[in-house]
């Protein structure tokens, strides 16, 4: 039990209190090491998270070849008979379109002059006769088969009309929609292929009811291209890389089809590139210069409780300020994204750098930022060669080398492969030191412990549960040390007034 100051009269508390706060100085170094470590991982997460994203997500997009790569396709004269669209790698060029034949599905259905009744579709093909009678036909469980273009669909007595039609329409096998009018009792069935050779088979005796003699073959499709007639059993397929779509017949007039490089959407593409790249940048260079205030240490806790809020904030960001200043893993990323922007790229034997397409990397105080300097000269590389734009940006190394096909100045490597390799070197380089996750921008995910700084929290740790040790074992002596002086003060008293008492 501690006596506070019960005889002395003193606060022994706030005594023994004023006395730890000296020796608590070593503690609350190693708390506020412990509180700078933990803030600058979690800025090198916030880093990390930007890396993944720029990398994964953002410059796997923009080197996707529907973006790069971007075809258009345009059609005169008759507009309405067909429609066109340029996949990645379509030929530029012209084309001429005369629609004779629209392609057409196979279809089997009531006839018009049959006489068919209503139906009720929620009864059971039981109750409704559907059932077959043969021997065999029907299983114990009361399934049996509905036989169409040569599979078999199985079902049950017990289910209703509209539950058996519907797992004919969801039998991928058999690629038909059957739709039935309950009203009138009558039914279609229609081919989901166009096509000669998509035919529909309703020979089972299931559709036998519904009286489907009315029924036409699949026809194909009969183009003429460039004056050449061809035949497809589709109406959309692709001719040098457009996809053609049949609508209706041309008619005696014949649609033109204009295929050329989408200089626009490549444009685009790219200034999406640099703003996003040098987003990137910013931030990255902003942490590398931010100014760092060392006198402004994490506050303590009794430090806290002396501060209102809005004082606590203003000096944390004091003290959050410059923790990655001048840090050597984003100071190299940023010079070797640098190099990677500033170094040819080798096509065809051919030296090409970004400058003859109009980008800079700007003026120095940009810090490598990406600068279209000449807009007019971009769009004039695009229209006269995309393919070499293409292959700057995009084109994949042979170098087999590990350590040199992923340096940053690999001259066949394509600018966005460059990037790619000096943002995971970065994203290695990080996990390694601070336990980030390399492949995700979830920021819940747990730091690795196995990292330098994962390690040094464990050491801080323990060093702060031994301090700590140490701080109870200190106070509970002092509070020893006042409480036998108490008791001896309060024995001494006794004494006195017992040696008093007995001289009276």
């Amino acid at each position: 039990m501690r006596i506070s100051g019960f005889v002395s009269g003193m606060d022994i508390d706030a005594m023994v209190k004023e006395m730890m706060k000296a020796k608590r100085i070593p503690l609350d170094k190693l708390n506020q090491q412990k509180t700078t470590l933990e803030w600058q991982r979690d800025q090198y997460r916030d880093i990390n998270t930007k890396l993944v994203d720029f990398r994964n997500n953002k410059l796997f997009n923009y080197g996707l070849e529907s973006n790069l790569n971007a075809k258009q396709a345009n059609i005169t004269g008759n507009t309405s008979a067909v429609s066109a669209k340029a996949l990645p790698g379509a030929l530029s060029g012209t084309m001429t379109v005369d629609v004779s034949v629209v392609a057409t599905a196979a279809y089997a259905r009531t006839g018009a002059t049959q006489t068919t009744t209503a139906i009720d579709g929620s009864q059971t093909l039981d109750a409704l006769g559907f059932t077959p009678t043969a021997a065999g036909a029907v299983d114990a469980s009361g399934n049996f088969n509905i036989t169409m273009n040569g599979f078999n669909i199985v079902v049950n007595k017990n289910d209703t009309l509209r539950t058996a039609i519907g797992k004919i329409n969801a039998d991928t096998r058999v690629q038909s929609n059957v739709f039935l009018d309950e009203a009138s009792g009558k039914m279609s069935v229609t081919k989901k292929l166009t096509g000669s050779a998509a035919t529909v088979d309703v020979s089972d005796a299931f559709f036998s009811r519904f009286k489907l003699t009315d029924t036409a073959p699949g026809v194909d499709a009969k183009v003429a291209i460039n004056g050449i007639t061809t035949t497809q059993s589709n109406n959309t397929f692709t001719v040098n890389g457009v996809e053609l779509t049949v609508n209706a017949k041309s008619l005696g007039s014949i649609s033109t089809v204009n295929v050329g490089t989408d200089t626009n959407k490549i444009l685009d593409t790219i200034k999406s590139f640099i703003s996003d790249y040098n987003s990137l940048l910013d931030t990255i260079n902003g942490k590398l210069n931010e100014e760092r205030f060392r006198k402004y240490t994490p506050l303590t806790a009794d430090q806290k409780t002396a501060m209102k809020d809005n004082e606590i904030a203003l000096w944390e960001e004091k003290a959050k300020s410059g923790l990655l200043s001048r840090d050597s893993t984003l100071s190299k990323l940023v010079n070797d994204a640098r190099l990677a922007g500033v170094t040819d790229v080798t096509i065809n034997s051919k030296q090409v750098n970004m400058v003859s397409y109009g980008i800079t990397t700007g003026p120095w105080q940009d810090r490598g930022k990406l600068v279209i300097q000449d807009e007019a000269k971009l769009r004039a590389a695009i229209e006269a060669n995309p393919d070499e734009v293409l292959s700057y940006f995009t084109q994949p190394t042979k170098q087999t080398d590990a350590s040199l096909k992923i340096q940053p100045t690999n001259p066949d490597n394509g600018l966005f492969n460059r990037l790619s390799d000096v943002m995971m070197a970065a994203l290695n380089e990080l996990s390694a030191k601070a336990g980030t996750n390399r492949y995700s921008t979830d920021k819940s995910i747990p730091f690795k412990v196995d990292s330098t700084m994962g390690e040094l929290l464990k050491s801080l740790d323990r060093r702060i549960d031994d301090e700590n040790s140490r701080m109870t074992m200190l106070e509970t002596r002092y509070y020893k040390q006042f409480t036998a002086m108490e008791t001896a003060m309060n024995r001494y008293q006794s004494q006195s007034s017992s040696l008093f008492g007995a001289t009276q």
